[in-house]
């Protein structure tokens, strides 16, 4: 992992230094403008929030969920399709997500929310979802330009960590500070994975460690949404197999299939955190010393951070790194992802 000029000829699209630019979305300023347009009156008579998105453009949702799951102050669902739950009314307020603003499932989300009246927010950084919602008179979040939507993830989080905020929909704390005191945290852990670091690089030993296996990734609940990141950007940036399941449900079936087949080709890892329960860690010590007979030797990341943000949007850009430089040992480069564009224009 040494040749560098292998790195830069194959990422064509600069993919390492759109990951670096990262941290800095969690300090976009779009967002603050919302102060202007949403504020807690917004809020009366909303019973319920609804996010829609597709593949990468909802991963905001999934890992606000995961950071703010014991401080939503209403039920909070996701949606990845075009239709929307049947409660869905004027009480609701919907999030509709689409980085490039042509996805077909999230217009046709955007269309079910509009006819039943309920309250309409977009993110997106342009196209048809951006026509009809300034049609519409709905507001809109701009998202950065890059050139896929699993690298906006992190301004997405930021746009609607805002939404959450200024609706006063969030108990305890402030968004924006977190978000911004994680940027900083990042700015410095980013360092040790950068391209140029060619000795003791975690992100590039561990890219080498995955290398032409089946990829499992399991992670305590305090880190699901990471895991789930580190499964798309495996299949998305390393166009290779890989899975993710949480603790400890993953001990209540996907354990058992670790039986079968006898041989495998699989590379495992963990993502912890050293402020998980002690029954988690209890269960993730019990997992591997049960399944350890049968090819479960994982490799365990123990996440940094001083908050909860910090440590999921640490597991995640490491993530980023690694998976890029899986791509480079794949001999691929990592931003374009062609078999799903390749199925779009089958369905067109």
């Amino acid at each position: 992992m040494s040749n560098f000029d292998q790195l830069q000829k194959l990422d064509s699209q600069k993919i390492f230094d759109v990951i670096d630019s990262q941290p800095g979305q969690l300090r976009q300023e779009y967002a603050q403008s919302m102060r202007q347009d949403l504020t807690a009156q917004d809020s009366e008579g909303i019973s319920n929030v609804v996010f829609a998105g597709m593949g990468g453009s909802g991963l905001a949702a999934s890992i606000a969920k995961n950071w703010l799951f014991d401080r939503i102050s209403v039920p909070f669902e996701t949606v990845r399709g075009g239709s929307l739950p049947g409660y869905s009314d004027g009480r609701t307020l919907v999030i509709i997500s689409s980085y490039s603003g042509n996805t077909a499932e999230t217009l046709k989300a955007y269309d079910d929310a509009h006819h039943k009246n309920c309250k309409l927010v977009c993110i997106t950084s342009g196209g048809k979802l951006a026509d009809k919602a300034r049609q519409d008179d709905a507001l809109v979040l701009e998202l950065p330009a890059v050139s896929q939507p699993r690298l906006a993830v992190f301004a997405s989080l930021k746009a609607l960590a805002c939404i959450l905020e200024d609706l006063e929909l969030v108990a305890g704390g402030d968004l924006r500070s977190e978000l911004e005191d994680s940027a900083s945290f990042l700015d410095t852990a980013k360092m040790a994975w950068s391209p140029d670091i060619t000795q003791d690089n975690q992100a590039k030993r561990m890219a080498q460690d995955l290398h032409t296996k089946e990829v499992v990734i399991y992670a305590s609940p305090r880190l699901g949404s990471a895991s789930y990141k580190w499964k798309i950007d495996i299949n998305e940036n390393s166009k290779q197999i890989a899975h993710s399941n949480v603790f400890s449900e993953l001990n209540h079936n996907e354990m058992q299939g670790w039986l079968f087949p006898t041989t495998k080709n699989i590379s495992s890892i963990i993502l912890q955190s050293k402020d998980d329960t002690s029954d988690i860690k209890k269960r993730i010590t019990a997992t591997q010393e049960v399944l350890g007979k049968y090819g479960f030797r994982p490799t365990i990341i123990t996440v940094q951070g001083s908050s909860h943000i910090q440590q999921i949007l640490y597991a995640i850009l490491l993530g980023d790194f690694v998976s890029s430089y899986l791509a480079i040992l794949n001999g691929i480069d990592p931003t374009p992802v062609e078999l799903v564009e390749e199925f779009k224009k089958l369905i067109a």
